[in-house]
């Protein structure tokens, strides 16, 4: 019997620039989501004065600003993609523009991810101008959508990124993650 220790840990998944999993912030693909700022127009900082690197560093050069690349609903394609992103009812980004609400809109609001749902249908979808598809235009039921990420989950308990015994609690919180998004869904649209 092998020990923990004898067991390789799962190699990493994190974004890389080799395999274009992480580029430049204006490369980005990120989705023309209506009322949602495209990470492209953030604007990265500038170099520190630092009086042990030649010529101060190079205060006040740009610095790199690189991101996650995405996939055509606006997730990140590299990193581990939890069942959450691998089979989405969502957007879900790491980053939040400020509200107009406060000012500073070019601004990154600190600390805060974003979650951008699906439309319900296609009607909204296109009601609303959102270039991501529609959870009915995914051709999804309930029942599949659950069998989805039961599929994502296994894989990641294979790859050893996740307990088999996680996976019935991450299956339960996909149905209430749907069954919520179909009752927002119906009763705004009755309105």
């Amino acid at each position: 019997m092998l020990s923990p220790e004898d067991v390789a840990e799962p190699p990493s998944r994190y974004p890389r620039l080799r395999d274009h999993t992480l580029v430049r912030a204006r490369d980005v693909a990120f989705p023309k989501i209506p009322g949602v700022t495209s990470p492209q127009t953030a604007v990265a900082g500038v170099r520190g004065a630092n009086r042990l690197v030649l010529r101060d560093g190079g205060a006040g050069a740009p610095l790199p600003y690189l991101v996650p690349q995405v996939d055509r609903d606006g997730n990140d394609v590299g990193g581990l993609r939890l069942p959450d992103v691998a089979v989405p009812l969502a957007t879900y980004t790491g980053w939040n523009f400020r509200s107009t609400a406060i000012g500073g809109t070019e601004q990154l609001f600190p600390l805060l991810g974003g979650y951008i749902p699906f439309a319900r249908t296609k009607v909204e979808r296109e009601q609303s101008r959102d270039p991501r598809l529609s959870m009915e235009e995914r051709d999804r039921s309930r029942d599949q959508y659950l069998k989805l990420v039961q599929d994502a989950a296994s894989l990641l308990v294979k790859d050893r990124y996740l307990l088999a015994d996680d996976v019935p609690a991450i299956v339960k919180h996909a149905g209430e993650h749907w069954d919520l998004l179909v009752r927002h869904s119906t009763s705004t649209s009755s309105r």
